[in-house]
């Protein structure tokens, strides 16, 4: 398969992923993870987003250091949500680490929460900039 292929199949796993991270987060804000089901879901679906999103980035910058390529890219909001990116996995380590615990629905699951809706606008931003970018390049 192509990388472009690659990419494309990628991309749209990642936009059907970030729709269903933000529902899922949404339903968790709203029950305050009432539903141990839900809590699973949400995790697993946050895994998912993570690997693809890794994936998604290796197939941009392969093997090299992707914290220099990052602090070097010009692209500020690709900057912003690479560290969005990385403040939500940590939280949601640590979240998830804490739930896991017996502690429910904590106050560091609600600051993940925000990180995590940040990350989404990011992602979003991120999509509309590049999608138009291919527009005015074809």
């Amino acid at each position: 398969m192509k990388a472009a292929l690659k990419l494309k199949l990628c991309n749209r796993s990642l936009g059907f992923l970030l729709v269903v991270i933000l529902a899922s987060g949404i339903q968790l804000e709203a029950t305050s993870g009432k539903y141990t089901w839900s809590v699973w879901a949400h995790i697993i679906a946050g895994i998912l987003l993570i690997a693809v999103s890794l994936y998604h980035i290796f197939l941009h910058y392969r093997y090299t250091n992707w914290f220099s390529r990052f602090a070097k890219n010009r692209n500020t909001n690709t900057r912003v949500l690479w560290w969005i990116f990385l403040l939500t996995v940590i939280s949601g380590i640590a979240a998830t680490i804490m739930w896991l615990g017996g502690e429910g629905h904590t106050p560091l699951g609600g600051v993940h929460g925000k990180i995590g809706f940040l990350m989404v606008l990011a992602a979003i931003i991120h999509v509309v900039r590049h999608t138009r970018n291919r527009a005015k390049n074809c």
